[in-house]
């Protein structure tokens, strides 16, 4: 009889300890939200997944400060992304790691904080990031815009070189290559100068083909327009749609997210607004979707107060705008 009084009580001591454990806060990382670790709820900074209504993203962390969409290792275990501050809008890459159950604190990237740094990609099978910089191609040259790459190591990314330099691609012109963002076969599209466009840029598009890229090729009209600006493009890893930023003729404010879907034949359509639930009044731009095509992102330019906040939604809103064209 004592020996069954015993594991009773041993019994209900058990059971205590777990329910006390599983009331426990799990450990809250500075800067961070509480992330448990357990099952997929780590992703994404342990923020719950929006719906079709666009919602802000990780505010406490960004604070007002995105200069593009965050971009993601496949795993989705780090977290790249640039911000804009001070008078002269001096940007930086940050990132966060996911490792011991736990987000770590966001830090500038150990290939960025010298010189302007913007616009991080990783590619899609995680084994480079593309970034857009002013940072000088010799010890004691000239800053100039260009698409940078780094290597992923085992220790983080190598040292960044100029994109050009990496893989032999053309010259770039000097003063506006960058977004530069891939397919999942390595196509590059990116902004560059186009002469008789406004303000002198559009979206161009370039193959790597027998280890180079081609000479680059201006998107066509159902794209780039000619009294618009067109740019912060992102393109599908299929290529089968292009998200990008316009200010042009009848959209919501001074800049909206247009997407254009390609054709079989490879030609694309007229490219459309995404509509109220994602622009406004203000200016969207810097579209990004996460690895697994789940979540677009974007960000939202306020000039007053100068706010760029970083916002997502589900991206189930690509297929309905896709599936509402083909009516």
């Amino acid at each position: 009889m004592q020996t069954k009084w015993i594991i009773a009580i041993f019994i209900v001591i058990i059971f205590s300890a777990i329910g006390f454990a599983q009331k426990q806060s799990p450990c809250v990382l500075a800067g961070h939200p509480a992330t448990s670790g357990q099952g997929e709820s780590w992703r994404y900074m342990g923020k719950t997944p929006p719906g079709k209504a666009a919602e802000l993203f990780a505010p406490e962390i960004i604070k007002h400060l995105a200069h593009s969409s965050p971009t993601f290792t496949p795993d989705g275990k780090e977290i790249y992304w640039s911000t804009t501050s001070g008078e002269n809008e001096t940007r930086k890459i940050y990132y966060t790691k996911y490792e011991n159950n736990k987000w770590s604190p966001s830090i500038v990237a150990p290939f960025s904080g010298n010189y302007h740094d913007d616009h991080p990609f990783i590619s899609y099978d995680g084994k480079n990031l593309f970034f857009a910089s002013k940072r000088p191609k010799e010890p004691s040259g000239s800053q100039e815009n260009d698409i940078w790459i780094a290597d992923k190591i085992e220790q983080g990314w190598s040292e960044p070189k100029p994109i050009n330099n990496f893989i032999g691609l053309w010259t770039p012109t000097v003063t506006r290559t960058r977004q530069g963002i891939l397919t999942g076969q390595g196509t590059l599209y990116f902004l560059d100068i186009a002469d008789g466009f406004k303000r002198n840029c559009g979206i161009f598009r370039s193959e790597f083909i027998n280890g180079a890229y081609s000479t680059p090729e201006l998107l066509p009209e159902q794209i780039n327009q000619k009294d618009s600006l067109d740019w912060c493009p992102f393109i599908a890893a299929d290529e089968s749609y292009l998200i990008f930023s316009s200010d042009r003729e009848g959209g919501y404010g001074s800049g909206d997210l247009y997407i254009s879907f390609k054709e079989k034949n490879g030609n694309w359509r007229k490219a459309i607004n995404m509509g109220a639930a994602i622009n406004t009044d203000k200016q969207e731009r810097f579209p990004g979707v996460s690895p697994d095509g789940k979540y677009l992102f974007f960000t939202r330019w306020h000039s007053e107060p100068n706010f760029h906040d970083l916002y997502w939604l589900d991206a189930g809103i690509i297929n309905d705008l896709r599936n509402s064209e083909q009516k």
